[in-house]
């Protein structure tokens, strides 16, 4: 038999090395056979197996979104690879560098009624930065140089301009097992080869880059108006490097930070005379608390969460709004957009204001500050009257990160469940200051990973344990339906001796809707709780037990802080599950904001 499939597939291994990928996540299957093989036989990968697609998928994710370095999943054909589509959405959503190379049938097998075959060469649509089918191996010299070259191009697709997913087709024939040399033809292609894959290497990835005239443009725009905000959504780990640049900017301005927890800007240590709104869902959501509206928005990451935001949006609409990053995010479709990667342009946007006149307005961040203040004691103590509630329990859990960070120097990873956990933990990280208002300048910083191009619940398991690929202890916070949605991902704790540490926040269901205008509509509680809180009823320590991985309950703030530390300090997988009060998120919300409300007048003619 030909050894062309082998010395096909070793170029292919080769050239994926060579464009910097280390790490691939394999699905096992027997049509991608001479790939894995090659990939292993390469030994410059680090190859993870999971056998579930869709698990191996949201791995993946989480390893390139911590790293920013493109991670490969591999798969065999038919509707494997359609398992990967949840995390491809979000790796185009977020620009996640995710390479997806799944093996095919050749083309004679389809559109015949062969087994496991479907169309998937162009299975992702419009989900990918770019889509090839390497076509079947053909025993050419220009064919081998060209695979090298198309795979190079693929790894520079993912990683940019825009950073983000991209397929990779490998059809492949039977005998897929591996083949040595035999023939004088196939001991020429095996020389042919090793030429190849001694060729140099591509030029690294382009990036988008801010202009320069509109990055100075901007520049005299923010110095002439001492009033704004700086706002930042959900950011990647990677734009921590960018902090210095925006905590700078906020101090020379004068602006206050308005920054969701997975923006990277909040829960780390920060200049003094810089006004961090770590309450502004209350503030936003309070009318400003008394504080002017800003003239001025400069808009990072994507759209905050927080339903404060959306509520001050009346407020905010006279103000000038500048939108920087690598997407066009502008909800309101009123912002002037810089696309440029934040970080660089950030960095030269600070250097252009500092060369500019100071025109700051002291009066208006004093103003944010005591705005700030007022929340802060406010929710302080709604908290107290709701021991259970559950922010009084993220609040220990986020105490938890605090005291492992300062007792190890090296802070976990926090990473949040979308719908609830992430907009409570925005909510309540303030109060817990060693986290960030109180952070002494040497505190480390905790990196915060949120799934929030699509804001999906899917996949967050997975998520946790490719967040911890890199040996990093992983906190991750999820509700009890993002946990049913992926429970079977259990199997990746128990198998690998990954430091994570699940908390499952059971507060009976998807208790987001009761923050949504659904909750308020007065609907049947048997057609609320059937179709919209879906109560999974579960009981994650017996199932985390099932599948062999250390967990316990606990149902006090206390008993929640001391079991998490205790995890963490493990070193080894564990689960906590939390149960709260159904309605207390909302009720403590609530609360805050009723006792910011103003006094209300006294009649005419009364007495105190």
């Amino acid at each position: 038999m030909s050894a062309v499939q082998t010395l096909w597939t070793e170029v292919l291994a080769s050239a994926l090395a060579d464009a910097g990928v280390r790490l691939c996540v394999v699905s096992p299957g027997s049509r991608s056979t001479p790939l894995v093989l090659a990939l292993a036989a390469c030994r410059r990968f680090e190859l993870e197996v999971v056998i579930d697609e869709r698990a191996a998928g949201f791995y993946a994710l989480a390893a390139a979104r911590s790293s920013g370095e493109p991670v490969a999943l591999v798969c065999t054909s038919g509707s494997a690879v359609g398992h990967y589509l949840p995390a491809v959405i979000e790796a185009s959503m977020a620009n996640v560098p995710l390479l997806v190379l799944s093996a095919d049938r050749p083309p004679e097998l389809h559109d015949a009624g062969a087994a496991q075959t479907i169309p998937q060469a162009r299975l992702f649509g419009e989900q990918v930065r770019s889509q090839l089918d390497l076509g079947a191996p053909v025993p050419e010299a220009l064919a081998l140089r060209a695979l090298r070259r198309r795979v190079q191009q693929a790894v520079l697709a993912a990683r940019g301009p825009v950073p983000g997913p991209v397929h990779v087709n490998v059809p492949l024939r039977k005998p897929l097992e591996p083949r040595a040399p035999v023939s004088d033809a196939d001991r020429a292609l095996a020389a042919e080869a090793r030429r190849v894959s001694a060729l140099p290497t591509s030029a690294g990835a382009p990036r988008l880059e801010a202009a320069a005239a509109e990055l100075e443009e901007l520049a005299a725009a923010l110095v002439a108006e001492p009033r704004g905000w700086i706002v930042a959504g959900a950011l990647p780990e990677s734009f921590a490097e960018a902090r210095p640049d925006v905590f700078a900017l906020a101090q020379r301005l004068g602006y206050p930070i308005v920054a969701e927890v997975g923006s990277q800007l909040r829960l780390a240590p920060r200049p003094r005379g810089v006004v961090v709104l770590d309450h502004h869902d209350l503030v936003l959501a309070a009318d400003l608390l008394g504080a002017p509206p800003p003239r001025a928005l400069l808009l990072l990451g994507a759209e905050p969460a927080a339903a404060g935001w959306h509520a001050a949006q009346p407020a905010l609409a006279g103000a000038a709004r500048w939108a920087l990053g690598e997407r066009w995010q502008d909800a309101s479709s009123t912002a002037r957009v810089l696309l440029g990667a934040p970080a660089p342009a950030l960095a030269r946007l600070r250097a252009a204001v500092e060369r500019a006149p100071s025109q700051t307005d002291p009066s208006f961040g004093d103003a944010y500050a005591a705005a700030e203040a007022r929340a802060a004691a406010h929710l302080g103590e709604i908290l107290v009257e709701h021991p259970t509630s559950e922010g009084a329990m993220i609040r220990a859990a986020l105490e938890a990160c605090a005291q492992f960070a300062a007792r190890h120097g090296r802070a976990p990873r926090l990473l949040l469940g979308n719908s609830l956990p992430v907009r409570v933990v925005d909510l309540l990280a303030g109060q817990v200051p060693e986290l960030g208002a109180a952070a002494a300048a040497d505190a480390p910083p905790i990196p915060v990973v949120t799934q929030r191009g699509a804001s999906g619940i899917d996949g967050l398991i997975a998520g946790a344990a490719g967040a911890a690929h890199d040996g990093r202890p992983v906190l991750a916070l999820v509700g009890d339906v993002t946990f049913a949605h992926d429970a079977g991902s259990l199997a990746l704790l128990a198998a690998r001796p990954r430091p994570v540490v699940l908390v499952v926040i059971d507060n009976g269901g998807g208790r987001i809707f009761d923050h949504l205008p659904i909750g308020s509509a007065q609907l049947e509680p048997a057609t609320y709780a059937r179709y919209f809180t879906t109560a999974p009823g579960l009981d994650p320590v017996a199932i985390a037990h099932a599948f062999g991985v250390p967990a316990r309950r606990a149902d006090t703030a206390a008993g929640a802080r001391e079991a998490i530390v205790d995890a963490l300090s493990s070193g080894r997988a564990a689960l906590i599950h939390v149960p709260v009060p159904a309605d207390s998120a909302l009720l403590v919300r609530r609360a805050a904001l009723d006792a910011m409300q103003p006094p209300l007048p006294l009649a005419q003619g009364a007495t105190s």
